[in-house]
């Protein structure tokens, strides 16, 4: 009965978050300003914008073939959206130098108030042509574990250290493209070393990672977004050595997050099926990241978290035992690197580890 209890608390905590996550998003805009701004934004462009990027804003104004480079299609979706709409600004306000771009884009921030800047550069990025283009607005800040439902594209390098009997540290390497506006894909692979406090020490390659995410709904307007994903574990490590779990690992996920005045609520919940019998036992996971952003400069985020990291067996004989941790971290990004760290704790007896330092370092591209 202990055991069908910690499920059922496991689940209704599950339940109770993601309403809590979907309750938010009715806060998150007003939709009447957020349309005077697109109608503002449109008339500063047209009155400063249109000679270089043209009445059709993909770059064919009267003076864009007499710049050195080509001014920007700015209904190019990826293009349009590759920086947050705060570096928008900041490019409209400094120039294109401002991030390393070109300086035939001359800084308005002379010529337009600060409400100009702002409007025009909401505009801009309303112009992506694929209305199934996720916004790089609803890309929130990265937890260390807790999947984000963002169709992603970057690079990332990460590892943790951890403490109890058998001392597992495990570092990763992952490479995620984004296929879409809504889906990306990503392989992930792990090196383990192994230094037991008893018995013979072990390294080598872990298993290897083929994961899929697709966004199934998403609002700009309300700064939130949900996606299905599905992570296919390969057995590349040797299980008989402790570096694998012998089987092809099926996790079939569901994500979602929403921003409510710079604080982000991400979550997300998974299965975890081995294809047979091996190292591994079916469970059940749940994560939640808890943060608030700031700018200390439009190129400079900064994000404190608490993460809350749930895990369930499925299996016989320790069906319904949870595992639970919490794991606060910090995350600082600059312009398109990011670094996370943060150390994870476990808050139930049932626990894999005492303690486990965690970082990544992310590069999108």
């Amino acid at each position: 009965m202990r055991q069908y209890c910690g499920l059922t608390s496991f689940l209704c905590l599950c339940a109770a978050l993601t309403v809590v996550c979907l309750g938010v998003v009715v806060y998150a805009a007003d939709r009447h300003g957020l349309q005077e701004q697109l109608l503002h934004g449109r008339e500063v462009f047209e009155q400063n914008c249109i000679m270089c990027h043209g009445v059709d804003a993909k770059g064919t104004g009267q003076l864009a073939a007499a710049l050195p480079v080509r001014p920007a299609d700015l209904t190019n979706c990826k293009l349009t959206d590759e920086d947050p709409v705060l570096v928008g600004q900041g490019i409209i306000r400094h120039g294109g130098p401002y991030t390393g771009r070109s300086s035939g884009m001359p800084a308005f921030g002379t010529v337009l108030s600060n409400s100009d800047i702002v409007d025009v550069a909401r505009y801009v990025r309303s112009l992506c042509a694929d209305p199934e283009w996720v916004s790089r607005e609803l890309d929130f800040p990265h937890p260390l574990i807790t999947s984000k439902a963002f169709p992603e594209q970057h690079m990332t390098v990460g590892g943790g250290f951890g403490r109890n009997g058998t001392n597992v540290n495990e570092y990763f390497g992952l490479l995620e493209y984004r296929v879409n506006g809504l889906t990306n894909i990503g392989i992930k692979s792990r090196v383990l070393s192994i230094n037991p406090n008893i018995g013979t020490a072990e390294s080598g390659l872990g298993d290897s990672v083929l994961s899929v995410n697709r966004v199934v709904a998403f609002s700009p307007l309300y700064r939130a977004l949900a996606s299905v994903g599905l992570d296919l574990a390969l057995p590349t490590g040797n299980d008989r050595r402790g570096l694998g779990d012998g089987s092809v690992v099926f996790e079939p996920s569901l994500r979602a997050g929403v921003d409510w005045k710079r604080v982000v609520v991400q979550a997300a919940g998974a299965l975890v099926l081995p294809a047979q019998t091996s190292n591994i036992n079916s469970e059940a996971t749940f994560n939640v990241a808890i943060g608030r952003y700031f700018f200390l400069d439009p190129r400079l985020q900064i994000t404190p978290m608490i993460e809350l990291n749930t895990t369930t067996s499925l299996s016989e004989p320790s069906y319904g035992e949870t595992k639970s941790a919490i794991l606060p971290l910090i995350r600082v990004k600059w312009l398109r690197w990011a670094l996370g760290v943060g150390v994870q704790a476990p808050i139930t007896d049932a626990r894999d580890f005492e303690v486990r330092p965690l970082f990544d370092l992310i590069y999108d591209y």
